[in-house]
């Protein structure tokens, strides 16, 4: 025994086509959930309304399950027992099951009657839910929107623009025109919120260079050199062809009126608030990525190595240095075997940086008086200036009188020192202390002292005294010779030079370099938590004044990471550096960019008091930095 699911569907026509489908099992379920046996796509019928089951193969009972249950002959049932010999018709919602019986096998036939409880006629049940009936077509929404947008975004921002285009400041509230921007201003131009004229002096115009030059005329002027003094077709060969995408930008910027090179290209606004976003690594690497090749093809020199990335791509430090005694300073690579620093001193680090021995128990002595430690450290003597970038000159009044005295004579508890940094000076002051003053004074010459018996004692002091008295002038020749001499006062620390024929003694003149890496910056103030010792790993081994203790590329490295995060080598700690952290394009003489967490300062820009919050030192004229 089996049941047949028979239904019967009509066309347009009026054509009726009839479709058997045998069912297997004792018991099938009716319900509007497509998983039922039966499915019944009306709203009027329970997603498992009944179930229709037959034990003999002949008599069918029909029960509800629950909620609603289904029509026979008139009446409400919730269970029904039917002979199929006989027949019925049973009613769910909009639909009439007619079970009946042919050969062996029960019929259900299943017939939509009418059109009830908005069951699905030819849509589901979402669109029986919908609303698109009480709302306005598509075609009249779409149109309406537009209308909107174009007098909110166009017809709105025009009018704004020119009602306040004689103003130099705007009333408080909303203006049309706000639509356009694409963010709030940075703090350097916060002050301008309510002058949008001051940069977009027309409507539908790129912001031009002349609306930037017309404030920051210090800024534009102040170009670096190895900008300002390059030709034009050199600066041009120096960038790298653009790709597909370039060209496509490129052909959009000059059909918008918007030529390469301005101001916007490196700086741009309506970022958010805060300082305005450094420039990105790529502005500076779109020339400098391969630029050697790209000149020497066009007939240009290069005299700047390739860059690309801090972490991957970058030559090696170049620090300005004197190669010899008194020569000039000049460029000298790093990695390329020892680099000497010739300063005219003689400063032995490794003797002054012991953990023990003379120096460490005199630094110890010292404590309480000049704040020393155990030893000596790098920072007793070396301290950043005020920007934090450049090392003050060490100044022997300072740093090292407090051990290497100059004393030669006290006078009534005050003590005169020789002339630092004067070595004339020295010698006349020597030459009239000898001549200036007699020798100390025998005890036996005074009037209440204890003599010898006998006059011959006091004659032998007398002249013994009187002798050495009509010597000493003669004797500052020994003096002199020995301050500028081994071992004495001068020698030790300075390169000294004997007298020649018509001078007297010389000594070399000392250059200390404020900053070797004159076209790079290192703030040392960002990095005063670091000990020195961890980058200048060569100074506790230094023994000449002019080993080169500057850091090379590969210690940064250590730290500083590109500005994407490339790197080379493994970093624990790794701190992004695009090429604004430690170049700048501007030579205004300021720090070119610090990261976020180390801006603290404010400054006093080019243009007048307002904040920049950009650079953590105060502002400097062009050309006032030293190097």
């Amino acid at each position: 025994m089996s049941f047949i699911l028979r239904r019967i569907a009509t066309t347009k026509t009026g054509k009726q086509i009839v479709r058997d489908q045998p069912l297997d099992g004792d018991t099938i379920t009716l319900g509007r959930d497509s998983g039922n046996a039966i499915h019944v796509a009306d709203l009027a019928v329970n997603p498992q309304h009944a179930t229709i089951a037959s034990a003999d193969g002949r008599h069918v009972r029909v029960t509800a399950q629950a909620g609603l249950g289904f029509d026979l002959n008139g009446r409400t049932l919730d269970v029904a027992d039917i002979d199929s010999a006989a027949g019925a018709e049973l009613r769910f919602g909009g639909h009439r099951l007619t079970i009946a019986r042919e050969g062996e096998d029960i019929v259900l036939l299943v017939e939509r009657i009418d059109e009830l409880s908005q069951s699905s006629k030819d849509v589901d049940e979402t669109r029986a839910f919908s609303l698109a009936g009480v709302l306005p077509g598509k075609r009249v929404g779409a149109w309406t929107f537009a209308l909107l947008m174009l007098l909110a975004f166009l017809v709105g921002p025009i009018w704004a623009w020119h009602s306040y285009r004689g103003v130099d400041e705007r009333p408080q509230g909303f203006h049309a025109d706000q639509a356009w921007l694409s963010g709030p201003l940075s703090s350097a131009h916060a002050n301008l919120k309510g002058d949008c004229q001051s940069c977009h002096v027309e409507p539908f115009v790129a912001v031009t260079d002349r609306a930037c030059v017309g404030c920051h005329t210090g800024e534009h002027k102040a170009m670096s050199q190895a900008h300002a003094d390059a030709p034009p077709a050199m600066l041009l060969a120096a960038r790298a062809p653009p790709g597909v995408g370039g060209r496509v930008l490129a052909g959009f910027a000059h059909a918008f009126n918007k030529p390469p090179g301005r101001c916007v290209d490196c700086h741009s606004e309506h970022e958010g608030a805060g300082p305005m976003p450094a420039t990105p690594q790529k502005f500076c690497a779109d020339c400098h990525d391969g630029m050697a090749a790209r000149l020497k093809a066009a007939g240009f020199k290069a005299t700047v190595a390739d860059a690309a990335d801090f972490g991957t791509g970058h030559p090696e430090f170049r620090p300005l240095v004197r190669a010899a005694p008194g020569a000039k300073p000049g460029r000298a690579a790093l990695g390329q075997g020892a680099v000497a620093d010739y300063g005219g001193l003689k400063f032995p680090h490794d003797l002054h940086l012991q953990a023990n021995g003379g120096v460490a128990r005199m630094a110890a002595s010292f404590r309480g008086r000049y704040d020393f430690g155990k030893k000596l450290e790098c920072a007793n003597c070396h301290r950043p200036e005020a920007d934090g970038v450049r090392i003050a000159p060490v100044e022997m009044e300072r740093d090292c009188a407090m051990c290497h005295s100059l004393a030669f004579e006290s006078v009534g508890g005050v003590t005169r020192t020789l002339r630092h940094g004067e070595p004339d000076q020295v010698v006349a002051d020597l030459y009239a202390y000898y001549r200036s003053t007699p020798p100390a004074r025998p005890l036996q010459l005074g009037g209440m002292e204890r003599r010898r018996p006998g006059g011959y004692a006091e004659g032998q002091v007398y002249n013994i005294y009187f002798r050495e008295r009509a010597a000493r002038p003669a004797r500052a020749a020994d003096a002199v010779r020995a301050v500028f001499s081994k071992g004495g006062a001068c020698y030790d620390c300075h390169t000294v030079v004997p007298p020649a024929a018509g001078q007297g003694w010389q000594v070399e003149a000392v250059h200390q370099t404020p900053r070797f890496l004159g076209k790079g910056w290192f703030d040392h103030d960002a990095h005063k938590e670091t000990a020195c010792a961890d980058c200048h790993t060569t100074a506790p081994r230094s023994k000449q004044a002019s080993d080169l203790l500057v850091p090379g590329l590969s210690q940064c490295r250590d730290c500083h990471v590109g500005e994407s995060g490339a790197r080379l080598a493994k970093v624990e700690t790794a701190t992004a550096s695009p090429c604004a952290m430690c170049h700048e394009y501007h030579g205004d003489g300021g720090k070119p960019w610090v990261p976020a967490r180390q801006r603290r300062k404010p400054v006093i820009a080019i243009t007048g008091a307002q904040t920049r919050a950009l650079y953590s030192v105060a502002w400097r004229a062009p050309g006032a930095g030293g190097g």
